[in-house]
């Protein structure tokens, strides 16, 4: 090969290899949003009036009354007598409410129960959810959410699902209120909690 070519080619793979560092990946799905945080306070399922918001929608932290939703919300939470929480995904509420025929139009929620502690919780595991399944946890401890809320189908990324955690710090066993911090990653199937738009 004359060595002129060979220059050629090399200074060819240097270019290519530099724009595909500067523009990266061109089918590479974007996330479409910044990762959202919030804290709110949400009323116990039992021992609440009907016009309490009991029922936590993940997509925009929005809270319903019970009579007033139809089968699109993630989560309920509840207090035992003594202060034990209970958290409920959507279809296990639905079923209870309006019957097993109305789950269908539920999102499938998975929870995991994390050993983490929320700041360090910095992205949700792909794995280990368990599905449609209340699971009972403590003060302070962390917990995953999977969802496939309706969201994703409108988001035009491919994305099937939604991701969360969150953390209970408190409650007010009186007036069953439960007071919650929470970070959504609202870009379907990215991820990341860390603050801005995620890479993965």
């Amino acid at each position: 090969m004359p060595r002129v070519f060979r220059a050629t080619s090399f200074l060819a793979l240097i270019l290519c290899a530099f724009v595909a560092a500067s523009c990266g990946d061109p089918f590479r799905i974007t996330a479409p949003f910044r990762t959202a945080s919030d804290s709110f306070t949400i009323s116990a399922l039992t021992g609440t009036p009907v016009t309490a918001r009991t029922l936590w929608r993940m997509a925009g932290f929005s809270r319903y009354r019970i009579d007033s939703v139809g089968a699109q919300f993630d989560l309920g939470f509840d207090l035992g007598p003594t202060g034990t929480i209970t958290v409920y995904p959507a279809r296990t509420i639905v079923i209870l409410s309006a019957g097993t025929a109305a789950a269908a139009a539920a999102p499938l929620v998975g929870l995991l129960v994390s050993t983490s502690t929320f700041a360090a919780a910095d992205r949700a595991p792909e794995t280990g959810y368990r599905s449609d399944t209340a699971a009972v946890i403590t003060r302070g401890q962390t917990v995953f959410v999977r969802s496939s809320s309706d969201i994703c189908a409108t988001q035009g990324t491919g994305g099937t699902l939604l991701y969360a955690k969150f953390v209970v710090d408190s409650v007010d066993l009186p007036g069953r209120l439960l007071f919650v911090r929470a970070t959504v990653q609202p870009s379907c199937n990215f991820r990341s909690f860390a603050t801005g738009v995620p890479t993965f």
